[in-house]
């Protein structure tokens, strides 16, 4: 019931918004903090709704590279953890995949092991804060690696991402190899690919995907904006939305087929259906890999292999989010900090490691499940609704257009027009107020959570999308003019913008990249 949504949100959402994210970045050489109270200057509280954004991504990102780091810390072990049941945190009904030793209705060595040592999750439902030592001590460890790697630039980063964005493949193309010839894997397959019908019917398929689709390529956050920002101005925007949108997408499909594989094989030694085998879509793949890898040749060196390019690959996840955070301080700063880039990253890194503690502690999946359903839902969905209205209604999809051919001698057809100006907009709108109503279905160790904790997801989201409403008010409030007069105007790009642009090629930063195929931008939608 996902890939036919996913599929479609792709190709009318993901695709066009993508361009047009890229274009306006590209254009304008400005950030999402300047950028769109100049084209709407209604909606200029959006690009403060951005980086609040970015803000909780990157903090609840980081405990991922912090699971990512601990996992390959322990490939190093004589046995891999995840593939014995001799540890002290087993239980009785422990097995290892593979063996005579399987127990109908047990649990996985990998599931146990992520359960009860990686996590130290307590199966009761209850929500204890006590610290998860090694949690807190990778996540210390991987804010260090942010902000070594961030103090380097964006022009060397560029260079190191060829690497550290393709390699990957590699691994996953052997990984899927080693799943897809695993005992039961079709099982697991055919539930991936076999659509239910009836749940196409309802509106949480649409928003999952939609959701899954934005986040996973980066949309709606600014990011993509600030990167593109970059890119020389005669880059083709529109080949690199269409070429990061289809690897990227092809990336999601290709990991599905690895990780109901294994639950295919998991399901066919247990007895037990696929559904039941793990309870939390968000850890999937740590246990889909984990297993995989563990029916591996050499498995110590797929582990180190794949977790170390995990990590790689997080890493360039969150690149152009904290970029977008060191470019507002820097512009808010007014000069003052310029040239003090590594003191602004240390002073970001120490204070969002300090906030991401809570994800270190036992009830950290609790609240990462509370805060990760909120960014795939209402904060990703309403940021993406935002934009796409201040270019329909205010900044003028032909206008953008016209952008677009100046800067590259090519002009989006009627198609591209026709997708900024109605699909995406209606789309957006759709599945945002989806997305509020369907609040109510997160679930945590397979159980519905208890009212306070859907209160807590909906408060986050506000404190995202308020700053909207917030630049709203203000803006009504501080323009000139009779109340027609002043929301004319502030659905309006500004003057200014409008003859800054048409007088000068390349204001704001100059392109890092000499290449129009930026690596940095490949990598950070992968």
């Amino acid at each position: 019931a996902f890939l036919i949504p996913y599929a479609l949100s792709v190709i009318l959402v993901a695709i066009p918004t993508l361009h047009m994210e890229l274009a306006l970045g590209q254009y304008s050489r400005m950030g999402p903090g300047t950028l769109w109270k100049n084209i709407c200057p209604m909606l200029k509280g959006l690009g403060f709704s951005m980086i609040i954004a970015c803000i909780l991504i990157v903090i609840y990102f980081h405990i991922v590279i912090a699971w990512s780091l601990f996992y390959l810390y322990s490939s190093f072990f004589p046995v891999l953890p995840w593939a014995t049941c001799n540890g002290t945190w087993n239980s009785p009904i422990c097995y290892v995949a593979g063996t005579n030793a399987t127990i109908a209705g047990g649990l996985p060595a990998s599931i146990e092991f992520l359960n009860f040592e990686a996590f130290r999750i307590d199966l009761t439902g209850i929500l204890s804060y006590e610290m998860v030592p090694h949690l807190a001590l990778t996540l210390l460890v991987g804010w260090i690696i942010t902000y070594c790697a961030m103090c380097m630039g964006i022009e060397s980063s560029g260079k190191v991402v060829y690497f550290t964005a393709t390699v990957p493949y590699i691994m996953l193309i052997a990984i899927l190899i080693r799943a897809v010839t695993l005992p039961g894997a079709s099982v697991g397959i055919r539930q991936f690919f076999v659509p239910d019908w009836a749940k196409l019917g309802t509106l949480l398929p649409w928003v999952d995907a939609l959701g899954q689709v934005l986040s996973a390529i980066g949309i709606g956050y600014g990011a993509i904006i600030t990167l593109g920002s970059y890119n020389r101005r005669d880059n083709k925007c529109y080949r690199d939305a269409i070429y990061i949108c289809c690897i990227t997408s092809c990336t999601s499909i290709i990991s599905g087929v690895v990780c109901f594989a294994v639950l295919g094989y998991l399901s066919e030694l247990t007895k037990t259906p696929v559904s039941q085998l793990i309870q939390e879509d968000l850890i999937l793949a740590f246990v889909a890999y984990p297993e995989a890898i563990a029916q591996l040749p050499i498995a110590h060196f797929w582990a180190i292999a794949f977790f170390f390019m995990l990590l790689l690959l997080g890493m360039d996840s969150i690149y152009g989010m904290i970029e977008v955070l060191i470019t507002f301080i820097l512009r808010i700063a007014r000069g003052r900090v310029d040239n003090k880039k590594p003191l602004v990253m240390a002073g970001i890194a120490i204070t969002l490691y300090v906030i991401g503690l809570l994800f270190a502690t036992r009830a950290g999946l609790f609240w990462l499940i509370i805060v990760d359903t909120s960014n795939h839902g209402p904060i990703v969905l309403g940021l993406t609704l935002f934009e796409v209205l201040a270019v329909s209604l205010a900044y003028g999809a032909d206008r953008l257009a016209d952008n677009v051919e100046e800067m590259t001698g090519y002009r989006p057809n009627i198609i591209w027009i026709l997708l900024w100006k109605f699909v995406c907009p209606l789309a957006c709108t759709f599945l945002f107020v989806a997305s509020l109503a369907t609040r109510g279905s997160v679930t945590y160790l397979g159980q519905p959570v208890e009212s306070w904790a859907v209160a807590a997801g909906a408060i986050i989201s506000v404190v995202v999308l308020i700053w909207i409403l917030i630049g709203a008010i203000h803006q009504m409030y501080t323009a000139e003019g009779s109340f027609k007069e002043r929301l004319l105007k502030s659905f309006s790009p500004r003057q200014e913008f409008l003859e800054l642009r048409s007088t000068s090629v390349d204001v704001g930063h100059k392109s890092c990249s000499a290449n129009p195929e930026d690596p940095v931008l490949y990598s950070h939608a992968l």
